[in-house]
């Protein structure tokens, strides 16, 4: 075995490592964490799950931190099946996360451009390009780990798809199926999704390629290897993807069940999913990254022109200094963005380079894979192929924030771009100088247009409405956008240059190989870092990630010296935040895909009684007799502030359940919650009888008392005179729930809208809940089979390689 052969491999290693030390150094040298709102707001909505694992050794598959109540599996669940997660964990053992999915991110697409067969040091360059840039690393910061894994994982599981077309089968099962896996169970669907499009975009290429060239059988042996290896991929992940896809019928991302919602063509509703859009220009901020900006509030330069037309004004330095660390320089077309997604100048004239070079299907593939991820990108901005895409390609109406689509390009247009260079470096000199030289000028000369253009430019944004009346200060803000695209224009030109020229002298025999390589790989790093270091830095790192957010505030206090089951309602901005799932119950919450029942009661009645109790409390009145559908949740606290005092016990609560004195049925979901919104939520419930059989006699006055709570089982005590109905303040799931009565196996109603219930005989009774999800146990014992079988392969695939090298 050469040890020369794996040199490149080391090195490539090193480099990756030392630019992750740099890129999150407070993690490595300082002790520090980054500051990911994602995150926190994750820990918040664990913690019920991580309080019941660590006293009990179990999993809560059910959690009521969030939205009254929904599975636990959406949030924080542990696999015991799950053997794969020992890989990444591994890897974080020696670069913490999230500098971890960085790591992983550079090393799998360096591992794509091997396959390829670019020169492995070559493809260092590559594996910083993808690693490096800004689309990337803003998700980082933001806290979107899971996305930025699932991003990580992509190139390698095409390194293994593209090995079986190249007929090395073995190879290419053990890649798929292993990073398939991880891909998978990096629980980001939506990325994973988008990777299956750009899978589909070569796998169609290829299908036509083998149909011109007579070679069927071996497309049917690729696909053949391949789809065995994606369904062990799958097994390893079952239980994730079978709660997530029975879930999902009941989600937001479900069908609509009220007539009213006419935008849901079984999935989200068109106006949130597009909410996200990005405007038809925005793709430029990958060659140029302050063409729309920057991020929605952008710090600037005291030095700038901004800054001296505020002094002009007579603003003081205090009010210049101020004002500076937050301009509204991004005029996009996004609600606001964190910061533009920014591919690196050089990769784009690489890109070039790579379509005037590059011939054949792979060029094709790649070209096309990437304009269909730019133009979904474009989302309600180009209605006509976006909406058509949404109402009928399938599945694609289950994921919001289609700007996210800019995955697909952000791999495909390096990968395209690195085998310009192969190409190039192949190449009769002589032959394709013209050509190279047209390449410069395109990728440079689109650079210097967009400043002569920025001269006839608006620069309007949609937040200049809000300084209407400063119309000087919108001048100086238009001026300043200007600048900061011509700056970035200017510096995109001369790594363009720089990089042209590597390359120019390469071909001339100026530049040795070795070097060429080397610097094309050092400019790659100088050009991407400082861009992205702008949006993810020093000021992005904590001591403590708690922070303010999870301490326990006064209100919090006051609130937990009450020990029983109940929920409380944060009136600020309620579902939106998990802050308050921390330490408590909620009715509200931070999640994408909250239960579509949950989403309708909300938009059709607690928002509304939530406005009106506003107005009641602050007209002095505490009575909250009339909020049936806050009390029918068991709202006992009511939360507007983080002081003692801001807090409001709620004494009309309706309790854990309640006997309910009258039944009104209904034949369908529209019936049901209007008629919900007008019953008195204690004494009355509602029904659709076109749904769930119920009996003649179920209406009895009597107690029910709730004895024992944990997330998977509850467990009450009931008194009553005749049969009844009872209610039960718990959100119904059909998909896992079995309730007994004395130890007897009874049917679960859906009551209210959301609420379970039960038909009770007279008598007193013992009454059981219980979540025992069939997708959580049997995938559990699926994943772990597969999971085996998986590193099996890896190993007895490594003995075979390192023992026919010897």
């Amino acid at each position: 075995m050469n040890i020369k052969n794996f040199t490149p491999h080391i090195v490539a290693v090193v480099i990756f490592i030392i630019i992750n030390i740099f890129m999150y150094w407070p993690i490595f040298m300082e002790n520090q964490e980054l500051n990911q709102n994602d995150v926190i707001q994750g820990k918040s909505a664990n913690q019920e799950i991580n309080e019941f694992r660590e006293q009990t050794g179990e999993e809560a598959l059910w959690t009521n931190s969030m939205f009254s109540g929904m599975p636990a599996y959406l949030i924080n669940v542990q696999w015991s099946g799950e053997l794969l997660k020992y890989i990444p964990r591994t890897i974080e053992k020696i670069i913490p996360t999230p500098a971890s999915h960085t790591f992983i991110a550079m090393l799998s697409f360096y591992i794509l451009l091997l396959v390829f067969k670019v020169n492995p040091y070559l493809a260092i360059g590559g594996g910083l390009a993808y690693g490096l840039n800004s689309f990337f690393l803003i998700s980082v910061e933001a806290g979107h780990i899971w996305k930025v894994a699932a991003i990580s994982w992509m190139p390698a599981v095409l390194a293994g798809i593209v090995l079986a077309f190249q007929k090395k089968y073995l190879w290419a099962f053990i890649i798929t199926a292993l990073t398939m896996a991880l891909e998978i169970r990096s629980n980001h669907l939506q990325i994973t999704y988008y990777l299956l499009l750009v899978v589909l975009v070569f796998g169609l290429l290829q299908l036509i390629a083998a149909i011109k060239n007579k070679t069927l059988p071996d497309f049917g042996k690729a696909i053949g290897v391949l789809a065995i290896a994606v369904l062990l991929g799958l097994g390893a992940n079952l239980g994730k993807v079978w709660t997530a896809y029975e879930y999902g019928k009941y989600s937001i991302r479900g069908e609509a069940e009220l007539s009213s919602n006419t935008e849901s063509s079984g999935g989200l509703d068109r106006s949130y999913a597009f909410a996200w859009s990005n405007g038809i220009m925005e793709p430029f901020t990958f060659l140029i990254p302050n063409f729309f900006g920057g991020a929605s509030q952008e710090e600037i330069s005291t030095d700038s022109d901004l800054a001296k037309g505020l002094q002009s004004r007579g603003a003081g330095t205090g009010q210049i200094r101020s004002f500076v660390k937050n301009v509204p320089t991004y005029w996009g077309d996004q609600p606001f963005t964190s910061g533009p997604y920014y591919m690196g100048a050089i990769i784009i004239f690489l890109f070039i380079l790579g379509i005037i070079f590059v011939k054949g299907p792979i060029k094709w593939w790649l070209v096309t894979a990437s304009a269909l991820g730019i133009i979904l990108s474009w989302g309600k901005n180009f209605e006509v192929f976006n909406y058509f895409m949404f109402d009928y390609f399938p599945g694609y109406n289950k994921f919001r924030a289609v700007s996210m689509t800019v995955a697909m390009p952000f791999l495909c247009m390096p990968l395209l771009g690195f085998l310009g260079i192969k190409e190039l470096r192949n190449a009769n000199w002589p032959k394709v100088k013209k050509q190279f030289l047209t390449t410069i000028a395109i990728a440079a000369g689109l650079c210097l247009l967009f400043v002569i253009g920025s001269f006839m430019m608006g620069f309007r944004g949609a937040v200049d409405a809000q300084l209407g009346d400063q119309p000087w200060l919108v001048d100086l803000i238009r001026e300043q956008r200007a600048s900061m695209l011509r700056t970035d224009a200017f510096r995109s030109f001369f790594f363009i240059i720089a990089t042209g020229g590597i390359l120019y002298f390469w071909k001339e025999n100026k530049l040795k190989d070795g070097l060429a390589i080397g610097l094309v790989v050092a400019v790659i790093a100088i050009d991407l870092i400082p861009v992205s270091k702008r949006y993810l830095n020093e000021d992005n790192f904590v001591k403590e990630n708690r922070g303010e957010l999870i301490t326990k505030t006064e209100a919090d206090k006051r609130i937990l010296q009450d020990d029983g089951h109940y929920r409380v309602l944060n009136l600020n901005n309620p579902f939106n935040e998990a802050r308050t799932s921390y330490y408590h119950s909620s009715v509200g919450g931070y999640h994408g895909a909250k239960m579509r029942r949950y989403q309708d009661l909300i938009e059709n009645h607690l928002q509304n009684e939530m406005s009106i109790m506003v107005e009641k409390l602050r007209s002095g009145d505490s009575d909250l007799s009339n909020f049936g559908i806050i009390n029918m949740l068991n709202t006992k606290y009511i939360k507007f502030g983080n002081q003692a005092g801001q807090v409001i016990p709620n004494q009309q609560a309706n309790g854990n359940a309640w006997f309910v004195e009258e039944v009104k049925t209904v034949s369908n979901p529209d019936e049901e919650i209007e008629k919900l919104g007008n019953i008195n939520t204690k004494q009355e419930a509602v029904v659709n009888t076109d749904r769930f059989d119920l009996s003649q006699e179920v209406i009895s006055k009597g107690e029910i008392e709730l004895i024992s709570y944990a997330p998977n089982e509850l467990i009450y005590t009931s008194n009553n005179n005749s049969n009844g109905l009872a209610v039960f303040s718990e959100i119904y799931y059909p998909k896992g729930w079995k309730a007994y009565i004395d130890g007897k196996e009874t049917d679960i109603l859906q009551v209210n809208y959301v609420l379970r219930g039960l038909e009770i005989p007279s008598g007193n009774h013992e009454i059981r809940f219980d979540f025992k999800p069939d997708a959580y146990f049997i995938g559990n014992k699926v994943m772990l089979g597969s999971s085996i079988v998986i590193f099996i392969l890896l190993i007895g695939g490594l003995a075979y390689q390192i023992r026919k090298s010897l």
